[in-house]
């Protein structure tokens, strides 16, 4: 409405032959106020009363990546990270801190509704900025910022939650180990080198080592079901290693190079194909690899720098250069 330039003392001419176009944004805002003042009429709070619940809930960011943890007592240890998508890389860390916040109450939302319902979350994070904003004791005029604390009001809506943000300094909070792992085993396959195992290999449903960040997509754009490797709302399930893998087809997968004995261990067990991304070293795993290979097109040459990226620790996104051939490789263990 301001990109108008209708000021509130704007003459009623004026306004009255301004029109406004209603963007997708500007009319869930309305339908968000109408439920606000209709449902929770401006007191969105006050039937809650004020159990805490007994749990470690922290989140952090980096320039790079989000994590989350809630850490029960005498229970389970919950824990959701991974690397920002495209378009939230090149936002500043208190929009990136929101992320993370946000992504560990939806893991909570998802995962254990019937735990928060009609409690306080104790949340801990380590951006001043981003609690006082939360809190309204300030404000901001970065819009990402506002978009995120508008999905964390509502998150708390849907689920029946209030959270309550308490500062702790960085080496103290739990999740911050978490964003700051080695960028190297999160190396992402660009979309014009995925088409070509795609053309040669494919097609393919699943790709079995993901996140929402660097999922591949089919030829129509779509995202491909997926594992990852901690809670993500969009995968169908975490650790591959954990999945029953026999009932699947169609899978696709580039492991983390120290991780490739494993993951063929685990698909000799379960007794199934797939198409692997891996390079062509000498390793102990070579031999079970080539003894069940069907086919092998090999498809970047060794200090290729336009197939693989990785995310900078300034949330730039890098070329990532492997020293060897990379070979698309289709297993079968059947």
């Amino acid at each position: 409405m301001t990109a108008t330039g209708i000021r509130p003392d704007a003459k009623k001419i004026v306004k009255t032959n301004t029109r406004i176009k209603v963007t997708p944004a500007l009319r869930e805002e309305w339908y968000m106020w109408i439920h606000f003042l209709t449902q929770n009429k401006g007191s969105a709070w006050k039937k809650f009363s004020n159990i805490f619940v007994q749990a470690d809930v922290s989140s952090d960011a980096s320039g790079r990546t989000f994590a989350g943890v809630v850490d029960i007592p005498f229970g389970t240890t919950k824990v959701t990270a991974g690397e920002f998508s495209d378009s939230l890389l090149s936002q500043d860390i208190q929009v990136k801190e929101g992320e993370a916040l946000r992504a560990t109450l939806q893991m909570m939302v998802n995962e254990m509704p019937q735990f928060i319902q009609g409690k306080t979350l104790v949340c801990k994070v380590d951006n001043q900025v981003l609690k006082a904003v939360l809190e309204r004791k300030g404000t901001s005029h970065n819009l990402s910022l506002n978009n995120v604390g508008k999905q964390i009001y509502w998150l708390q809506e849907k689920g029946q939650f209030h959270i309550s943000l308490q500062y702790v300094e960085s080496n103290k909070n739990v999740s911050d180990k978490f964003t700051r792992q080695s960028p190297g085993i999160e190396a992402s396959l660009s979309s014009a080198f995925f088409q070509k195992v795609w053309d040669n290999l494919g097609p393919f449903t699943w790709d079995l080592m993901a996140s929402q960040a660097n999922v591949n997509k089919d030829v129509e754009g779509r995202p491909l079901l997926f594992f990852s490797r901690y809670y993500d709302e969009k995968a169908q399930g975490v650790d591959v290693f954990l999945q029953q893998l026999s009932h699947l087809k169609e899978m696709f997968c580039f492991p983390p190079i120290p991780m490739i004995s494993k993951l063929l261990k685990h698909l000799e067990q379960q007794k199934v194909s797939c198409v692997l991304l891996v390079p062509r070293i000498w390793a102990p795993w070579s031999n079970l690899l080539h003894k069940h290979a069907l086919a092998t097109v090999t498809f970047a040459r060794p200090y290729e720098d336009r197939a693989f990226s990785v995310t900078h620790a300034t949330g730039k996104r890098i070329p990532k250069k492997f020293p060897y051939f990379m070979d698309a490789v289709y297993v079968s263990f059947e």
